[in-house]
């Protein structure tokens, strides 16, 4: 397991250069000088060839790529065209936001989805079943934004019970965020876990089980549910790269200032440089999860390992 775990983590090397080339070449070849949305369009050439080197945007595609790269290796993601602070501490300040709505939002997902798939397996072609696998199709069938949109019209306009956004300065602006994040992830969860756990439940082990005298509850916990956990975890770790990429929507749309926002706003202004780094941390997010996710398959499965 440790040479396995040391060798996904020299993975993460040529992945991010090779997203940072990806993403540099997209953004180099984009229409819209930064230079000019800075200055303005009246700026004389010396401000605009003086503002590029100020911002390191001057030079060639190489030389440009060169000095992001080398950058990239000393931790450095550049200017922000905007206000002119390094991207990696924009990035640090936001990034503990996103992180926390994600973490609940993803806990959510996971409690309530594992609860209603085991409960739904259980109760098969049954009322309550039926009920369970309806309300997680109606769950993946909803768009983010418009559970957003869904949420603050009723609770906080229609209700006035909670705050129609921001971040940070009460617990209540939380709440609207994780629940139009977590439902999504709970109804794809709920029907990963009751897939898994009606394939494990026809397992002769699990028969044994119950032919030896085990309690009903251990036989579920303990045997079904441990043995389904495999395709669970991989689905939990996918929710996570979809939670990062559905906060870019859920927080703009409840004006929270986090990873997501700042992507937003650096395309609409052309800060490449900013872009570039929202791009790079959502990736090592990512890989950092898929990693973790196959670390915990060697726990669940001694196969694995």
């Amino acid at each position: 397991m440790l040479k396995y775990i040391i060798k996904r983590i020299l993975w993460i090397i040529p992945i991010l250069i090779g997203v940072t080339i990806v993403v540099f070449t997209i953004l180099y070849f984009s229409p819209g000088d930064p230079a000019y949305l800075a200055l303005g369009d009246n700026a004389t050439p010396e401000a605009v060839e003086a503002y590029r080197i100020e911002m390191g945007i001057n030079g060639t595609y190489w030389e440009r790529l060169g000095r992001t790269l080398l950058g990239l290796f000393q931790g450095d993601l550049g200017i922000s065209y905007r206000s002119r602070t390094p991207v990696l501490n924009e990035l640090l300040v936001r990034f503990s936001v996103t992180f926390n709505i994600s973490a609940w939002s993803i806990v959510l997902g996971i409690i309530l989805g594992i609860f209603f798939g085991i409960v739904a397996a259980l109760k098969q072609n049954t009322i309550l079943d039926s009920l369970c696998t309806g309300c997680a199709l109606f769950g993946i069938s909803m768009p983010m934004f418009w559970q957003g949109l869904m949420l603050i019209l009723i609770f906080s306009v229609g209700l006035g019970w909670l705050p129609a956004s921001g971040y940070g300065n009460s617990w209540t602006q939380m709440i609207m965020p994780v629940v139009a994040l977590g439902v999504n992830s709970s109804a794809t969860i709920m029907r990963t876990t009751r897939s898994s756990m009606l394939e494990v439940m026809r397992q002769d082990y699990i028969r044994t089980a119950k032919a030896k005298g085990q309690t009903y509850w251990m036989v579920i916990l303990s045997h079904a549910l441990k043995n389904a956990m495999i395709p669970i975890v991989t689905v939990i770790g996918l929710q996570l790269g979809v939670l990062l990429a559905g906060s870019i929507v859920t927080e703009v749309i409840f004006s929270i200032n986090g990873v997501g926002k700042y992507l937003v706003d650096s395309m609409n202004a052309r800060d490449y440089a900013a872009v570039q780094g929202c791009v790079l941390l959502i990736s090592v997010v990512y890989i950092f999860t898929n990693m973790m996710v196959d670390i915990i398959y060697g726990i669940l499965d001694p196969r694995v390992r």
